[in-house]
């Protein structure tokens, strides 16, 4: 089709920036003019071709992602507010501003600065509610108006086609503006097909052609700056790049509308591939031949933004719209069944993510929306893809994991998630998340999540428009609870650098909020954790903090002008113990390297809500606290509880832990700072009652240790604690049950192996190691800690005695392996 340039209605600097964006409009229309030319001369079959005009009166009548409003009066001063020169006079001031200030011309550091995009994306989303009233039949259609809406789209679409490429153009250029400029083009499909055919005049023609050049920015923006720019219609352009893949890649963008708008086969082709090969996953072992370097991992989570687990967003959101639209095909020459490595993902995500989720509250840290206010229930956030799954494509699974769905969607409704009847592991018990650095145990009763990192994973985003705070959620963060809503609560009165399980330097105060898509992770390749799935497990990592944009071909380095040096220089060797109802946490190595740094290095035990009556259990008597801090003391010989009623008993183990404290406190919040949304949230609570448990190891401690236990179970335990510590250093953390069935170990490197009273233990690499006597059995539970994909097995060496241990390959390297061994 014959392009006519059209006059712009922007006044330009210099003749230069003239000239760039000249070329910035002719790369626009030039991909326009290919792949609708590809489109066009593509040797389709009818049956495709049929299929086509079907989808397009389907998005005719069925708007993607907009909808038209029911509010009249609003579309109505929208009309009012359009002149005949095409542009709105409400936002004719604004426009003016960005001409005088070259606004077009300037890049943005991130997505809530591209202010040139949002105003765009307006513009059009507001033609496409008039459309859509016309279309409707509520407001009249003259010629006139139909002028003005044509001279509107091509005003507002050549700003747009003449912005640079200099940074990236994100979420308006690739998420907004496609997505209003196709639903418009959908809205005026009748005008659009007598352009298509010839028969319109040349406004009408260039306005089509303005909507197909601005509809295509979804499939080619960002630039990636390789060779997929050369053709976005490949398989290539949605893999391995943070912005092509998951949720940034089917999730976000309106693709199929844009193939229908062009009445690409082509395109339509590669999206089916795409979305089935999408449901799949990947691991760290696997990262580099995985379909999707994110989505759903094999460990039962799932990655966006790079490795990090934001498992409610990216995974749910390009799956969830990979099914929309495979449900869109049925029917049609493209109609395609759900594989069997599809239906597993699927089966594997929904059992291993309902362990982020307990009784109607996600856990907090696995978004960039953690610090907003979330006082009720809600369901779990898959709760919509479990649906699409049951409803469309339950005959793609066996008939056992049919049942399995059925009553997972059922339970899912009632935000209570046990599924009693399957295995532990798979919806309860003790699960390591081998491609997260998670360990976590849940009961109908409670739940613990341990939080690690290592330099395989990423930590947890920020953004300066959501929570803006994300300093700490992987920092060995280990949160209990029993109801659910323990954190949420409170959250806006946290003191961020006292989260909970952290070790840390205070200083909220002087932390500057940053946008950083990478988050933070430890310097060390060492984590692991080792569990049978029963009630019991052991995890450990090293721990020293660095930004994750500083590894190794990151694109996506968020904010670097500020560096809060607090956050850094300092290290600990961190291990955690599940003992049926008991928790024991081990420190070691606690070290600060830059001692001239303000503020004491403190390791947090608990910051939760302070719901019910704390009391302290020493020898027998009870003593109830009041408000304000108190210090916290330890007894070696009779346990020294903690208790909040209700909720969970704290221990300090005194031969590791110098100082402790306890707070019952009543704070004030600040939850727009800490996540500027809450402004849509009334009636905010301004103060919270918290219960804060911390040790604290001065400014300028070197190899400290910390110990502490946590009973969570119902009630006060008794003093005599149920096990001992066998050893806390920087080479070993171990922990053994009184009655020695369970002995639990994290290896360090350069360790020694372990001797004790009744035990010698060593291993053939570092590594977490869980050994346990039952029902007159003994087992090894043993998980590599650096997940050496070149790996083959683990010796390891109890009382003399070898055993080698094979170890997962492939997509579950890095899993634990339990096996049975003469006693």
């Amino acid at each position: 089709m014959k392009i006519r340039f059209i006059l712009t209605s922007i006044l330009f600097a210099t003749a230069s920036s003239a000239f760039a964006q000249q070329a910035e409009r002719d790369f626009a229309f030039e991909n326009y003019r290919r792949y609708y030319q590809e489109a066009a001369e593509y040797n389709q079959d009818s049956n495709k071709l049929e299929a086509v005009k079907k989808m397009r009166d389907y998005f005719h009548n069925r708007p993607y992602r907009l909808q038209p409003t029911s509010n009249l009066e609003q579309v109505q001063n929208f009309l009012k507010q359009l002149g005949e020169d095409g542009t709105f006079a409400d936002m004719n001031p604004t426009e003016r501003d960005f001409e005088k200030n070259n606004a077009y011309q300037k890049g943005f550091e991130n997505t809530t600065d591209d202010v040139v995009g949002i105003f765009i994306a307006s513009a059009y989303e507001r033609l496409f509610q008039i459309a859509s009233a016309i279309r409707l039949g509520k407001i009249a259609d003259d010629e006139a108006l139909s002028e003005k809406i044509q001279k509107a789209i091509l005003h507002y679409g050549e700003i747009e086609v003449r912005r640079p490429n200099n940074k990236p153009r994100f979420h308006a250029s690739c998420f907004a503006i496609p997505t209003a400029a196709v639903n418009l083009y959908f809205a005026l499909l009748d005008k659009m097909d007598q352009a298509e055919r010839g028969e319109a005049t040349p406004l009408l023609t260039e306005a089509c052609d303005m909507l197909k050049a601005v509809g295509l920015e979804a499939w080619t923006q960002p630039l990636r700056n390789d060779e997929t720019d050369k053709n976005v219609v490949s398989i290539e352009r949605f893999r391995n790049h943070v912005w092509w893949v998951g949720g940034n890649a089917l999730g976000y963008r309106s693709l199929l509308p844009v193939a229908a708008m062009y009445s690409s086969v082509p395109m339509i082709d590669l999206l089916a591939e795409i979305c089935q090969k999408g449901i799949s996953m990947t691991s760290q072992t696997t990262y580099n031949e995985s379909f999707w370097t994110e989505g759903f991992t094999a460990d039962g989570a799932g990655w966006g933004h790079g490795m990090q687990c934001l498992i409610w967003g990216y995974p749910i959101d390009g799956t969830f719209n990979a099914l929309n639209m495979l449900t869109m095909l049925n029917g049609t020459p493209w109609a395609k069944q759900l594989t069997r490595t599809n239906a597993e993902a699927l089966m594997n995500f929904f059992r291993g993510g309902n362990w982020y989720y307990y009784k109607g509250f996600r856990l907090p840290g696995l978004d960039r929306n953690s610090y907003v206010y979330n006082p009720t229930e809600k369901p779990i956030p898959y709760k919509k893809l479990l649906a699409n799954v049951v409803s469309n494509w339950i005959s793609s699974f066996t008939p056992e994991e049919q049942a399995e769905l059925k009553q997972l969607q059922k339970e899912a409704g009632e935000n209570r998630i046990n599924m009693q009847g399957y295995d532990n592991g798979m919806y309860t018990g003790v699960r390591w998340f081998y491609n997260n650095d998670d360990l976590m145990k849940k009961t109908p009763d409670y739940h613990i999540c341990i939080n690690m990192a290592s330099r395989r994973t990423d930590g947890l985003e920020s953004a300066a428009f959501a929570d803006n705070y994300n300093f700490y959620p992987t920092d060995g963060a280990t949160l209990f609870q029993r109801d659910g809503d323990e954190y949420f609560r409170v959250m806006g009165g946290w003191d961020v650098t006292a989260m909970p399980g952290v070790t840390a330097r205070e200083g909220m105060d002087k932390l500057v909020p940053v946008t950083n898509w990478r988050g933070y992770c430890s310097k060390y390749n060492f984590a692991a954790g080792a569990t049978d799935s029963g009630e019991n497990g052991v995890a450990g990592y090293i721990f020293e903090k660095m930004h994750g944009a500083d590894k190794e071909n990151v694109n996506d380095k968020g904010d670097r002008n500020v560096e809060n040096s607090l956050l850094y220089g300092f290290k600990a060797y961190k291990g955690y113990f599940i003992l049926g109802d008991y928790f024991v946490a081990l420190g070691a190595g606690v070290t600060n390297m830059n001692p001239d740094e303000e503020g004491h290095i403190r390791t947090t035990l608990d910051q939760t809500a302070l719901t019910g009556e704390v009391f302290i259990t020493r020898n027998g008597k009870k003593e109830v606290l009041g408000k304000g801090e108190t210090t916290l003391e330890g007894n070696k010989k009779k346990a020294i509880w903690l208790t909040q009623q209700g909720k969970f008993s704290y221990c300090i183990l005194p031969e590791y832990t110098s100082k402790a404290f306890v707070a019952c406190e009543t704070r004030p919040t600040n939850w727009l700072k800490l996540n500027p949304s809450n402004k849509k949230t009334a009636n905010l609570p301004e103060q919270v009652q918290i219960l804060r448990i911390w040790a604290d190891h001065g400014q300028q401690p070197v190899n400290d240790t910390y110990g502490y236990a946590v009973y969570t179970g119902q009630g006060v335990p008794g003093e005599r604690l149920p096990f001992e510590v066998l050893q806390n250093d920087t080479l070993v953390q171990a922990v053994r049950t009184n009655d020695r069935s369970v002995t639990q170990a994290v290896f360090y490197p350069g360790n020694k192996g372990l001797k004790a009273k009744g035990i010698s233990l060593q291993t053939s690499v570092p590594c977490a190691v869980m050994i346990q006597q039952k029902d007159g059995k003994q087992t090894i539970s043993v998980t590599d800690a650096a997940m050496d994909a070149n790996l083959k097995e683990i010796t390891v060496t109890l009382n003399g005695k070898a055993h080698r241990i094979a170890l997962p390959q492939g997509l579950h390297c890095g899993n634990t392996v339990t096996v049975e061994i003469a006693g």
